[in-house]
């Protein structure tokens, strides 16, 4: 069963370097929960802290209630799973797994069942005998997986877990993550720099930048309302037009900086007569050939890009700036190729404007 986590107040700096500012949060018995940002965010030592591999300046970590801030790593009861695995070369697996109960003395004949109910869990069972020289990079990760899960913790720490793995291991350890939170319920904090790692995994995404946390909430509402241009550049793909919010009759619009016409969109924080900018993700647009009769912006296409699945055109609008869409590659989709003259169109709900 997971336990609670509530992190208050953590900062830690390296001489002038500030590296975690101050972080408060509360994480829910059972929840999954991503530290999300780029390099020097501070997502790591975050993490480190509440593992007890770097002690904070200042702050608390209380686990289930319980103040664990002045504990040695070992004496805190949480799992950990680095990105380098820190598998003991000249241990087998089973021996690599069974490690942390052998140091929680825990009888021999108990922690066999468990390292066996564990390798199970991660789909290695008959693997005991290998050394990590014999595995694979995915295997290596579901032995540092199995390890951090065979005493049964109600917290697990992942930092960068999947990094080292290519695109198609990435994807299979993402469903054999997911399976395991589910079916074991336990509390989990993982750190990643990927985006679609985070969207896909989490219950909330804590998106940070320069040791603070800049939003917090489930992947839609950062996705969807992303509270700063920040946020909405870090998260998916996106066109960021900068402009003036005006009225158009049915709400407001932007009107954008490099001219052209009046951009419908919904209001968010922002009034008439503020500088705003206009956030359009890419799968939002409906694009048509220049002749259809109702509705939509006219455009030229500048350029496309054969995705696979998709294409990506990047399009100007008439008499103003360019936009970035996405097309899908049916049998039935309009395709539009570059020099062609187009009209695109979206629901007002799906363009956001944003404090600029």
């Amino acid at each position: 069963m997971g336990a609670s986590l509530r992190i208050i107040g953590l900062a830690k700096s390296y001489g002038a370097a500030q590296a975690v500012a101050s972080v408060s949060l509360d994480i829910a018995a059972g929840e999954f929960v991503s530290l999300l940002g780029a390099s020097g965010s501070g997502k790591t030592t975050t993490l480190m802290m509440v593992a007890g591999f770097t002690r904070p300046d200042r702050g608390e970590v209380l686990l289930d209630g319980a103040p664990i801030t002045r504990l040695p790593p070992e004496k805190r009861g949480i799992g950990v799973v680095f990105q380098n695995y820190a598998l003991f070369p000249h241990m087998n697996v089973m021996r690599n797994v069974g490690f942390p109960l052998k140091m929680r003395r825990v009888p021999a004949a108990t922690a066999r069942a468990r390292v066996a109910d564990a390798l199970a869990r991660v789909g290695l069972s008959g693997f005991e005998a290998r050394l990590p020289a014999q595995l694979s990079g995915g295997q290596q990760q579901r032995v540092a997986l199995a390890r951090a899960l065979v005493f049964e913790p109600g917290l697990l720490l992942m930092d960068e877990p999947l990094g080292a793995l290519d695109r198609a291991l990435r994807e299979t350890m993402k469903g054999e993550i997911r399976r395991l939170h589910r079916e074991l319920g336990i509390t989990i904090v993982y750190v990643t720099h990927d985006q679609e790692e985070a969207l896909t995994l989490s219950d909330r995404i804590v998106l940070m930048d320069a040791g603070n946390i800049i939003q917090l909430g489930r992947p839609a509402d950062l996705y969807e309302r992303p509270a700063s241009r920040f946020v909405a550049g870090f998260i998916g793909e996106s066109t960021l037009i900068p402009g003036k919010v005006v009225g158009d009759g049915d709400g407001v619009a932007l009107l954008p900086e490099a001219g052209g016409p009046k951009l419908p969109a919904r209001a968010g924080s922002v009034r008439e007569g503020d500088a705003a900018m206009l956030l359009l993700r890419p799968e939002k647009t409906l694009i048509a050939p220049h002749s259809a009769a109702d509705g939509g912006l006219p455009a030229i296409v500048q350029d496309v890009i054969y995705v696979g699945d998709i294409s990506r055109l990047t399009l100007r609008l008439e008499g103003g700036p360019e936009i970035t869409i996405k097309q899908p590659n049916r049998a039935d989709a309009f395709r539009a190729e570059a020099g062609m003259s187009v009209r695109v169109g979206w629901a007002r709900e799906d363009a956001v404007l944003l404090p600029a």
